[in-house]
């Protein structure tokens, strides 16, 4: 028998294998391109199925994980919300109904401290700093002859820092009362008119609340002319206060709105919301889980959280403040998903930074005394644009030396104009007192 490369050249093979060659070489080639593209679409398919099995798979592991940690600190007298059977369908919509869980775990900072490199270059801070403060105390004492320990821009900051103070006793106390009261209120079975009495009731506590923290600490400020750090005390708390309340009844209210017709919902108990007031968080659990004492120590030592790693403006605002943070995605981000719908992302991401740069303007109103909307411009318009320019996807360090560099200018800005406004209006005060006059920048027009 002959090889059958050798029956293929005298043309005695198959009846296919002649006509190919009979047909000549072209259309050969053809078909073994059109063989390739649809194998090349058989397997771009099998690799879709694949990731999506894949990704299926994970994120059944992660939610799997998620709910045995939740398992594991259970809220008490409440049962433990189960994983709805479609949330691994729901792939285009990650953020409706998430819930931030606290669990137990190492900061960044602490995992940052275990290594040795990262541990020289903090020393080598504190060392400058002990340096810097040496140098100051010597060269005062060569040039003066003594220590220049002058605390007056201290003196001046804190001043009338008693009245703040009592100012702070009755925000306070009606933060303590009127919130879990007006929720007791609510809670009771709605059977006859006892329930509308109720709610009409815990509606005029919550009105008498919200005028205690904004009307007074503003009263106080303007009439008593308080200086910049007491004007701190009153307006941090103020705005800590109203989003511990809000956080409180946003979490406990459902509840009581879903209860049964004839049935009383329980309320939380008393010492938790105090608990609550307390916390480093805004976000109101009836259960956290904690040590089993209080590392005071620690708690100094960790006062401020790591994030200067971050590559975007976007992470930079999740990392920066990640308490604030937690509560303007949870009542301001996805109670805007909620309300929009699932898809309008752009529009609750663009509430969120509404929210926040108002606030953040009305702080600094507040504190200097005087409306010059550098944050507002600088927070809404540059860092909102920033957010959505410098995102997640960019990770090279060229971009983390650009992020902070775009904030070192913003800083700069922002001291230099808020420091000649200030200046510009104890020096150059207005004849007449107006409206146009008290909002429009007295730096502009100064020039003494």
């Amino acid at each position: 028998m002959e090889p059958r490369a050798a029956r293929l050249r005298k043309g005695e093979g198959p009846r296919g294998e002649q006509e190919d060659q009979c047909s000549g070489g072209g259309n050969t080639e053809k078909d073994r391109g059109l063989d390739l593209v649809q194998w090349t679409r058989h397997m771009e398919a099998v690799k879709t199925q694949l990731l999506e099995q894949a990704q299926g798979q994970l994120r059944e592991l992660l939610d799997r994980a998620m709910q045995e940690a939740v398992q594991a600190y259970p809220p008490q007298g409440r049962p433990l919300p189960s994983i709805p059977p479609d949330s691994l369908n729901k792939a285009r919509e990650p953020s409706l109904g998430k819930q931030k869980i606290f669990i137990i775990r190492k900061s960044l900072l602490d995992e940052l401290m275990e290594v040795q490199h990262f541990r020289t270059i903090y020393h080598m801070f504190i060392a400058g700093l002990c340096i810097f403060i040496i140098s100051t105390l010597a060269i005062d004492f060569i040039d003066e002859g003594r220590l220049m320990l002058e605390f007056d821009l201290l003196i001046f900051s804190f001043g009338q820092l008693p009245l703040a103070l009592m100012t702070w006793v009755p925000m306070f106390l009606s933060t303590l009362l009127v919130p879990y009261q007006a929720l007791r209120l609510w809670a009771r079975p709605r059977a006859g008119g006892a329930w509308l009495l109720g709610v009409g009731l815990g509606g005029l506590l919550l009105a008498a609340h919200t005028a205690v923290l904004w009307v007074l600490p503003i009263h106080v400020a303007l009439k008593y002319q308080l200086p910049p750090a007491s004007r701190c005390i009153l307006v941090f708390e103020q705005v800590r206060f109203l989003m511990k309340s809000y956080s409180f009844l946003r979490e406990a209210v459902p509840g009581t709105l879903c209860a049964r017709r004839g049935e009383a919902m329980r309320a939380p108990s008393f010492s938790s919301y105090l608990y609550f007031l307390f916390c480093p968080t805004l976000i109101y659990r009836e259960t956290y889980p904690r040590t089993p004492y209080v590392r005071w120590n620690y708690v100094a030592k960790n006062f401020a959280q790591d994030w200067w790693n971050s590559t975007s403006f976007s992470n930079y605002y999740r990392t920066w403040n990640v308490v604030v943070h937690d509560w303007l995605y949870s009542y301001v981000y996805q109670d805007g998903l909620w309300l929009l719908g699932g898809r309008a992302r752009g529009a609750a991401m663009l509430g969120v930074f509404l929210v926040s740069a108002v606030v953040h303007e009305y702080i600094f109103c507040f504190v200097l005394g005087f409306f010059y909307p550098v944050m507002l411009m600088l927070f809404l318009v540059i860092g909102g644009l920033l957010n959505f320019m410098m995102h997640d996807q960019h990770t090279g360090p060229a971009w983390n030396v650009l992020m902070w560099t775009l904030l070192f200018l913003g800083q700069g800005i922002q001291v230099s104009l808020y420091c000649q406004e200030w200046y510009a209006r104890r020096h150059c005060p207005l004849p007449q007192t107006t409206f146009w006059g008290l909002v429009t920048p007295r730096s502009w027009s100064c020039h003494t």
